[in-house]
């Protein structure tokens, strides 16, 4: 079925070293790769349509594959197959139910999808690949802004049913780009919204962000202009180039993530290749953060170190755990005395146990209960 909606990338191994990534995909040629022995699936779309004044993105697929296949390679146990690309179809609605069905069949096998776009609107066919393998969807969704009061992707997301959306955490919003109204209906629904800023002055914070998501998307504008000019709509400010692979590592490292979306590169801007080669390098810190994935979780395992804290007057008692295995730490957030579960584990930093060690409540603690109890 899936060759129905794919068209294979033509690889240039004449210009590959013989360590590089390209000699050990699989490339999609006139069959498609045995997926039984596929961990990771590269993938493009060939979409520009909504994404305004950058609708040459749609080129950016095969020139992201071009600098990504150069790169050396450091785990042989990688199991990477290139399947090619999804044209666009008739209709932008085509291209995302074409793009929801591949993602799907990927899932279904295990397979975890780079998705190399194409517009940012193309984040909702990737959401719905999901609609059949999970309840409780986090979504990270790495842009410069965001907006919830037109039919953009991120509101189709929030209002699409079924509803399997738990959580959407926007990382690197810049303040003057966005509608008071956006921002509004965020913190109504509980969602997070964390301004580049903050970030930016300790990026490990961004970890635990992402650890417990199931979907990344990456707008290539979030990242500064003189580090990724190849976009139409970039901004003096933003993540710089060595931020961004940190957090598609944290993404790779991520045990839940199962796809990671590459948008809005458009070559026709793009000097010296150098966004491409950036966005190749962001795609190789995913792979690399997958084969270092611990798979270390409180409910999975024993080797956790245990500390309660006391808050103040009144309030729940918070419980952090820390992990043996990779010094990540999580922390427990309690149910109402009526639910049947007693509490939820949440992914946190070693500065949240700090705060709570001094009896403050951290402001992920809070975000946590008040999601979980509204």
């Amino acid at each position: 079925m899936l060759k129905e909606f794919l068209r294979p990338y033509i690889p240039k191994p004449t210009i590959w070293k013989e360590t590089s990534i390209g000699h050990l995909t699989c490339f999609f040629e006139t069959e498609i790769p045995d997926l039984a022995e596929t961990d990771i699936a590269i993938i493009g779309i060939n979409d520009g349509r909504n994404s305004h004044g950058n609708e040459s993105c749609k080129l950016a697929p095969d020139t992201i594959r071009d600098e990504f296949y150069k790169l050396v390679r450091q785990n042989t146990r990688l199991r990477l197959s290139d399947l090619g690309n999804i044209a666009a179809g008739d209709t932008f609605e085509d291209s995302l139910a074409a793009l929801k069905i591949v993602t799907e069949t990927l899932l279904k096998e295990n397979i975890i999808p780079i998705i190399l776009g194409g517009t940012i609107e193309l984040s909702y066919g990737q959401y719905m690949a999901y609609e059949k393998i999970c309840k409780n969807l986090e979504y990270i969704c790495v842009s410069a802004d965001f907006d919830l009061k037109n039919e953009t992707y991120l509101r189709k997301i929030c209002t699409y049913q079924p509803n399997y959306l738990f959580n959407i955490n926007v990382l690197g919003y810049q303040t003057y780009l966005v509608e008071d109204d956006s921002l509004n209906v965020i913190h109504k629904l509980f969602f997070e919204a964390n301004r580049l800023g903050p970030l930016k002055k300790d990026m490990t914070d961004t970890e635990p962000m992402i650890r417990n998501a199931d979907m990344l998307t990456f707008n290539m504008a979030a990242i500064k202009q003189a580090d990724a000019p190849g976009q139409a709509n970039g901004n003096p400010n933003g993540f710089s180039g060595e931020e961004a692979c940190q957090i598609a590592w944290y993404a790779g490292v991520a045990d839940k993530i199962k796809t990671f979306g590459i948008y809005e590169l458009n070559p026709d801007y793009d000097e010296y290749c150098q966004s491409a080669k950036l966005a190749s390098q962001m795609a190789w810190y995913f792979v690399d953060g997958y084969y270092n994935r611990k798979n270390d979780n409180p409910v999975m395992h024993q080797e956790f170190l245990k500390y309660r804290c006391t808050l103040g007057e009144g309030q729940p008692e918070a419980v952090f755990y820390k992990s043996k295995l990779s010094d990540r730490w999580w922390m427990e957030i309690p149910y109402p005395d009526n639910y049947g579960e007693h509490s939820v584990l949440v992914p946190c930093s070693y500065n949240d146990y700090l705060i709570a060690s001094k009896g403050e409540m951290p402001e992920r603690f809070w975000r946590g209960f008040q999601k979980i109890n509204m």
